[in-house]
């Protein structure tokens, strides 16, 4: 029979025996680490994690289901590394130091000589040996503390007063008596000492006192806090007794201007001190407290307006004060939205000057003081007026009579109710005050005589005596034109201004929601009101240029409304402007109306934008009207160079490019010309857009023209088409500077085109020929070389940065190979990735999903364990259970045993 071989899984499990292994402990464990021919200690590792399980899972496990922990904050306990002997060691350290503290907290030194001090030149047996009683309650605490302190008292010889009769070494108890009598010494010690240290510091102040007015006696002191009105006293009154013939010394102090020491002194006294301030108000109470405020005006107004009694007695006592009602509070401030009415009863008595007077006293301070005469104009309350000298008195004279008649001939007989006026009566007063106060300084420096003065006194108080007093605080807003139309005629400009101004504050968006829908009405019907005034005849340019201010507020309060309006009002014009074009024959530029609106919806919206719902649609309507609109008359002309200045400021911010403006310019610069345009300067132009134009010589100057002036836009637009105005050479000079000023600004706003040369060098060609063939002012060929200049530094700086047409420089791109790669010395598992951060990347996600796969398995095991040690639980109670349930059984066995066989119960025994 054959021998068989072993099978290769018998020679495994041979050679994997356990116990055959030979295992070499390692002194120090490296982690990381592997070493030649190491193998993995299964049954080892299997066994740590069980035990390491046990005494981390298993006790949070058992601890999960109860309330109270149990914590060992015994020293070591938490450290696992530290063994029990060395917990040990650790316990009876800290245990042998807190029984030194112990024990130091009472030991104290019975040998009292070794703590006081050798180096003492007095006997070292007289010390005290009271110092550590507590003193009695009738002293104060301090002097407890001072008896208490033995380190404090010098105990010098002689000083403190030591035990007599005891002799030296021995120790007796003191008795109460002794005690107390050695309190009470050393009480007075120390009060001596007290008394002592006063005097010393009583002297020591009045020796300092002492110095320092020596030392404020020096020439230095002196200097720095003397100011240079007393030195001019002591000079004054020294010159006054060495000259008698010169000025006294009253009038040389009058004369003498305020130095820095006193002026500084002056404002430390008005300085108020910084108080706390109320809260920043919202706007919502800011225009509730204005509309009650002019709520309360309009009542008051309307009482006065009736005539009752109050008013009467108030009319009978303005006649009794004269002139006194009409004077102005000059140290109260006026502030911005006073309406003048607000007079105070409780304001003190003042001297019976006129309203001129006080403005010619406050002013004449700053006027007058280096002008002869100014020591009248600056008199005080004090009656320093009483005592100026006769070299003056002349002039004093005339100005007290000149300013009585003004007083008499304007303010005497007006009572409070004439000055109930608004804010432009505030204005125009102020205008009166400003004029007054010029005639005034022409009068001190005796330019104007005292006639001029009160003419022109004259006219500015009839001017406004003019104006009505019975303007309203409370307004409506109205909901039409007719009602706009009648509330507002008769009025100036500047009551237009506070009409408009009282109807916003009354009816604020900010005060209730029904609000927006009146004062979106009223934006409609008050931008429908600025196009009427532009078609009237005379047209009222500054009533128009106050209503801006208005209108841009009311616009941003009402934003989308005056949006909505302006691009209807757009829509409209665009609309009429493709019918007028249809027509031969008509003008189709716009009026006067159609300017104005898109003047005021550029100030209003903001041209900047990349697109915006109203700038936009208006700035391409202002270059249809240049494109398409055809020249038929100078009127035109003028227009064209309006829209063209529009469009630039339009564009200005965003720089956007309007080809319609600058061929509409480059048009005019050629009629200037008179038909004499080269060949060559044809090939250069941009001509795409002449045929619409009509190439009549409207810029051509005949004459020689020596001055040219900027004709004012407005008027000429007013003008008729066939005015003789247009023709002149004078209006084709302006015209000229304009579209040369209109050019400048377009090449400034557009130098950072790429095609810029192309664009502005065929103009600047065409205004060269316009300055050698035609004979233009001075300032115009100025302008016009200004702007030949900036266009061709542009163009070369332009044509100097252009790089020369090239070939695109491409890398040729190589064939691509099909060859496969092969790594020498390749290595599995390695990865040869040329890509470093895409190598690493691919790393930590091994590392990761490793990293997963080790706590899924942990996980598991955590499972595993806890099921076995449940199962243990649940085996150990069916265990505890069924013992317990075998034991209740045996129990009723037996007794039910004991019942039948008679043991129980008083039945007779079983026969046996």
């Amino acid at each position: 029979m054959a021998k068989t071989k072993p099978t290769a899984a018998a020679a495994a499990s041979g050679s994997n025996n356990p116990f055959e292994a030979i295992w070499s402990r390692r002194k120090f464990d490296v982690l990381g680490k592997k070493r030649k021919g190491e193998e993995r200690r299964i049954g080892r590792a299997r066994s740590e994690a069980i035990h390491k399980r046990e005494n981390t899972l298993l006790k949070e496990f058992e601890q999960s289901a109860k309330s109270s922990v149990f914590q060992d904050r015994r020293i070591g306990e938490r450290d696992e590394t530290l063994p029990e002997f060395d917990k040990v060691i650790l316990r009876q350290q800290r245990e042998h130091m807190a029984k030194l503290k112990r024990e130091s907290k009472y030991n104290l030194s019975d040998d009292e000589e070794d703590e006081v001090d050798v180096h003492l030149p007095h006997s070292l047996s007289g010390k005290d040996d009271f110092d550590e009683e507590v003193p009695l309650d009738d002293y104060s605490d301090e002097e407890g503390h001072m008896i208490l302190s033995k380190n404090r008292i010098p105990l010098q010889s002689g000083d403190v007063p030591s035990e007599i009769g005891l002799p030296e070494g021995t120790n007796v108890h003191k008795s109460k008596k002794e005690v107390m009598s050695e309190i009470i010494l050393k009480s007075k010690f120390y009060k001596a000492q007290k008394a002592k240290e006063r005097e010393e510091d009583e002297h020591l102040v009045d020796k300092l006192d002492s110095d320092f007015a020596m030392l404020a006696q020096t020439q230095a002191m002196l200097s720095l806090t003397r100011s240079a009105r007393m030195d001019a006293n002591k000079y004054n009154s020294s010159t006054v007794q060495k000259d008698s013939f010169g000025l006294t010394a009253k009038e040389i102090f009058n004369k003498e201007k305020p130095d820095a020491y006193d002026k500084l002194v002056k404002e430390m006294v008005m300085d108020q001190r910084a108080r706390p301030s109320d809260r920043t108000k919202t706007p919502e109470e800011i225009a509730q407290e204005e509309k009650e405020r002019l709520e309360k005006l309009e009542k008051e107004r309307q009482k006065r307006m009736l005539g009752t009694a109050e008013s009467s007695d108030e009319d009978d006592d303005d006649d009794e004060e004269g002139d006194r009602s009409t004077k102005l509070d000059s140290s109260k401030p006026i502030s911005g939205d006073d309406l003048g009415d607000s007079f105070s009863t409780d304001e003190p008595a003042r001297k019976e000057k006129g309203w001129v007077d006080e403005i010619y006293e406050r002013e004449g301070k700053k006027i007058g003081e280096d002008a002869e005469g100014s020591d009248n104009e600056e008199s005080d309350d004090d009656g320093d007026d009483d005592d100026d000298d006769a070299e003056d008195g002349d002039d004093d004279a005339e100005d007290e009579d000149e300013e009585e008649d003004l007083s008499d001939n304007d303010f005497g007989n007006m009572s409070a109710r004439d000055w109930e006026q608004s804010d432009d009566d505030e204005v125009t007063v102020e205008e009166d005050e400003m004029e007054g106060l010029k005639q005034k300084e022409q009068k001190i420096s005796g330019k104007v005589v005292k006639k001029d003065l009160q003419n022109s006194k004259k006219e500015s108080n009839a001017e406004s005596q003019v104006k009505d007093d019975n303007l309203p605080f409370v307004i409506e807003a109205p909901s039409n034109l007719k009602d706009l139309c009648s509330l507002l005629d008769g009025w100036s400009e500047t009551e237009i201004i506070e009409i408009i101004s009282r109807i916003r504050t009354c009816n604020s968006i900010r005060l209730a929601a029904e609000n927006r829908k009146k004062m979106q009405v009223f934006y409609g019907v008050l931008l429908q009101y600025f196009a009427v005034l532009a078609t009237q005849s005379p047209v009222r340019f500054k009533l128009i240029d106050t209503l801006v201010k208005p209108l841009i507020e009311m616009s941003g309060e009402t934003p989308y409304f005056a949006a909505i309006c302006a691009r209807q009002r757009l829509i409209h014009t665009r609309t009429r402007l493709c019918e007028d074009i249809k027509v031969s024959g008509k003008s189709c530029w716009p009026s006067l109306k159609t300017l104005l609106l898109l003047r005021l919806w550029s100030l209003i919206f903001p041209c900047s934008d990349f697109r915006h719902v109203v700038a936009t649609p208006m700035l391409l309507l202002m270059c249809e009207y240049l494109m398409r609109c055809p020249i038929q008359s100078g009127r035109d002309v003028a227009v064209g160079s309006f829209l063209c200045s529009m469009v630039l400021v339009a564009t200005k911010e965003s720089k956007k490019f309007c080809p319609e403006a600058v061929v509409f310019l480059q048009s005019l610069l050629v009629t200037s010309l008179g038909g004499n345009l080269g060949s060559d300067l044809r090939k250069k132009i941009n001509d795409q857009f002449l045929e619409l134009k009509t190439m009549e010589p409207w810029l051509h100057i005949h004459e020689k023209v020596h001055e040219v002036n900027p004709a004012n836009i407005l008027e000429v637009i007013c003008m008729d088409s066939d005015a003789p105005y247009f023709s002149s050479d004078n209006f084709k000079a302006s015209v000229l500077l304009s579209v040369a000023e209109c050019l400048r600004g377009f090449v400034i706003i557009h130098e950072e085109l790429c095609s810029f040369p192309e664009i502005f060098l065929p103009i600047s060609s065409l205004m060269q020929e316009i300055m050698d063939k035609s004979d233009l002012p001075g300032l115009l060929q100025y302008i016009l070389h200004e702007v030949i200049e900036l266009i061709k530094n542009r163009s070369d700086e332009v044509h100097a940065s252009r790089q020369p047409l090239q070939m695109r420089k491409q890398k040729p791109e190589p064939i691509r190979q099909l060859n496969p790669k092969f790594e020498e010395n390749y290595i599995k598992g390695l990865d040869y990735d040329p890509d470093r951060e895409r190598a690493q990347m691919k790393k930590m996600k091994k590392r990761l999903k490793s990293e997963k796969k080790g706590a899924m398995r942990e996980l598991r095991k955590d499972n595993y364990f806890l099921s076995a040690v449940k199962e243990k639980e649940r085996i150990k109670q069916e265990q505890e259970r069924a013992e317990k349930y075998g034991k209740a059984m045996a129990f009723l066995q037996e007794q039910e045993h004991a019942f039948k066989s008679g043991q129980l119960g008083k039945g007779r025994k079983r026969r046996r």
